[in-house]
Order: structure tokens, then C-alpha cells, then sequence
């Protein structure tokens, strides 16, 4: 599958533990980086620290989940730098080049995945982790949580009209039966008031579907999070969202949205806000994204399963006066690679937040 630049490519796959070698020449402040710029720094932890279980000997990628039946949680993130961050800061010497592979039951999922810009159906060399791949993962714990970290191999945006990734989460639930599931990851902030780094924890999901699956009949549907446990917001404090917030432009202390107006917005192509509302995001939700939607809607059969979305603004409104979106497009990628790690680490703190209030 041949490579040309495009913004989709970049959220999805630059790796900011190794980045790839077809982003060198994008002209990315984080690509000449070196390796400590490109990722979180450990944050004081008050309690529960996370603390990464390597497995001896290592699973088979064949292996089922089942060897982690009844763990009290599941964390769910999606693309590379998300996978790198979250690692960064719960499993910080275990990063995911070290995570175990996942291709059990790979077969049932690959006449599913037929889309042309799945990384599921690249082959060339820099993607061989991720060809007919489900996910990567790696469990830790969290106090006394046992906790299940898997960044997913599939996407909803990107793998066709056939929805595998609802069929992945359902494996997910089904086999490990957690407690709580938590999706998060980076999301495009929507509307002026949203800032670089700022964390949504939403009470709803919903789909804004406009292409591939606009005639669905749940192109607009929303779900409904678990609720919050007061706890967890109590502990979001600046001595721990500061830490690495002091990476971006300004050194923000990270707001958190959590009001009934704070949706996350489940979007079926790749889209982000700009002043120009080119795509159309702003008035429905806090944070855009593509995938919380149709995890939520796969839980809607796993009713004893808690779950909670949560996102960091990886990019803000983008500035566009003149309306050119190919500019927009590159200024969201310059953001969202050279601070994205960096957002990341607040909503990585916000899901350790969510399972150490459950688990107290």
C-alpha cells in the first residue's frame, strides 16, 4: 500500500516512540525531536500508582483474552501516539514496542476489514505490527484494579461498512467480562472555549455521521455514560495534570468538561473544527472523535459493564481566515504530533482517576 502524506495517516500511525520514517520529510517539529521531547513524563501519583505485570512467558499473539477473565478494568485507546502515551504514563518501561500482539480469531475479522486506508490491510514494512493485527495490549494494575490496557487494531472510520470494531469490543466484553471500560485517546476540540489539553469526560456519546454510514439507522444516536464516581474528579488535581500540560504553548492547567453539554461526538471520517465550522462540529459536542459511539453501542448488550469516554483536546479550534483547509489540515497535524503526547497524559490521568475511585 503506497504512502502519501495525508493528515489521516499522520493521527493514525505517527509513533512518537519510533517514529515512522514516511513522516521525516513533513517538515513535523516532533520528528526531529529527541526521544524525552516526544513523550510524558511520570506525574506524583497521590495513591494507587500504575504499575505495569509483564507476563513470562509472553502470550502467543493467538492467545485469547481469556487468561484475563474478570479483570476489574479495560482501557481502550486507538492510535499510535495514543498507545505511546498511555504507555508513557502507566507502563513507562514497558512502551508498546514491548506490548504483546493480538491476533486471536484474526481469520473471522479480515473478510470484515475492507477498507482502503485500514492499518489492518497495510502491508508495507513499517506497519507489519499492525497487518491483520486486533490490537496491541499490556495489563498493570492500579491499587488493587486489575487493569487490561489494548490499543485497538481496528477503526471505525477507516475499516469499511461492515463495523468490525463493534464486533472486537464485543469479543472484549465477552471474554473479559471487566467491570468498567474506558475508551480515550485525542479528539479535535470544538468550538472557542475548548483549549489545547483539555479533557472531556462525557456523561453522553453520540454518532454525527455524514458519509460512509449516514443512512445508518443510528447515524445520530446517542448513548449514555456510566455515572461518575465524585471521587474522580477530586484527585484531577494541577499537581498532576501540570506535570506534562507544561509541555504546551502557555503551560495550561487542563480544564475538565463533565456537564451534560460536554458530549463526545462520533464522527465516521476524519474531521476537526476549524472558525469556518467547514465540517460542521460546533454546537454538538465538546471534543470530536472516531470511535467512542460505536463502543458505547456495543456495550449497550453488556449492561453489567460500567463505561466512560474519555478524550483530550489534541488539537483546538484551528484559526482558518482564508478558508484554506489544506493549510488548516497541515496545522493540525504540526499540533496534534508535536503536543499531542503531551494532551494525552491528562486524559491517561483522568481514566487512572476513574478506575482508582471505582476500585476504592
Amino acid at each position: 500500500m503506497p504512502h502519501a502524506f495525508d493528515l489521516d495517516d499522520l493521527i493514525l500511525n505517527y509513533d512518537p516512540e519510533k517514529p515512522p520514517s514516511r513522516f521525516a520529510g513533513a517538515g513535523l517539529d516532533a520528528m526531529t525531536a529527541s526521544f524525552d521531547a516526544r513523550l510524558p513524563r511520570p506525574v506524583p501519583w497521590p495513591h494507587s500508582p500504575p504499575t505495569a505485570v509483564p507476563l513470562s512467558p509472553a502470550p502467543a499473539e493467538t492467545d485469547s483474552l481469556a487468561r484475563f477473565a474478570g479483570y476489574d478494568a479495560v482501557v481502550m485507546t486507538w492510535t499510535s501516539a495514543e498507545a505511546a502515551a498511555l504507555a508513557a504514563i502507566f507502563t513507562p518501561n514497558h512502551l508498546p514496542s514491548q506490548w504483546y500482539e493480538y491476533r486471536h480469531g484474526v481469520s473471522d475479522y479480515v473478510p470484515l476489514v475492507t477498507g482502503k486506508k485500514a492499518p489492518f490491510n497495510d502491508k508495507t514494512s513499517e506497519m507489519a505490527r499492525y497487518y491483520h493485527s486486533l490490537g496491541l495490549y499490556y495489563p498493570c494494575t492500579i491499587g488493587t484494579a486489575k487493569v487490561l490496557l489494548f490499543k485497538s487494531g481496528l477503526h471505525l472510520a477507516y475499516d469499511g461498512p461492515q463495523t468490525p470494531l463493534k464486533k472486537l469490543v464485543a469479543e472484549i466484553a465477552q471474554t473479559i467480562k471487566p467491570k468498567v471500560l474506558i475508551t480515550t485517546g485525542t479528539g479535535g476540540g470544538i468550538g472557542k472555549t475548548t483549549a489545547l489539553g483539555d479533557i472531556a469526560i462525557a456523561q453522553v456519546v453520540k454518532f454525527d455521521c455524514t458519509t460512509q454510514f449516514k443512512n445508518e439507522s443510528w447515524a445520530k444516536a446517542s448513548y449514555k455514560a456510566s455515572p461518575l464516581p465524585a471521587a474522580a474528579l477530586k484527585v484531577l488535581t494541577p499537581a498532576l495534570l501540570d506535570v506534562n500540560a507544561a509541555r504546551l504553548p502557555g503551560a495550561p492547567t487542563p480544564k475538565i468538561w463533565h456537564s451534560a453539554a460536554d458530549t463526545i461526538v462520533t464522527t465516521d471520517f476524519f474531521g476537526f473544527d476549524d472558525s469556518t465550522d467547514h465540517y460542521g462540529l460546533q454546537g454538538l459536542g465538546r471534543i470530536c472523535e472516531m470511535g467512542d459511539a460505536m463502543v458505547a453501542q456495543a456495550l449497550q448488550a453488556f449492561s453489567g459493564i460500567k463505561w466512560y469516554a474519555i478524550r483530550n483536546a489534541s488539537d483546538p479550534q484551528i484559526a482558518n481566515p482564508t478558508g484554506n483547509m489544506e493549510a488548516a489540515n497541515k496545522e493540525a497535524g504540526q499540533i496534534y504530533t508535536k503536543y499531542g503526547p503531551f494532551t494525552t497524559a491528562g486524559s491517561a490521568i483522568a481514566t487512572w482517576a476513574v478506575i482508582a475511585a471505582l476500585s476504592m
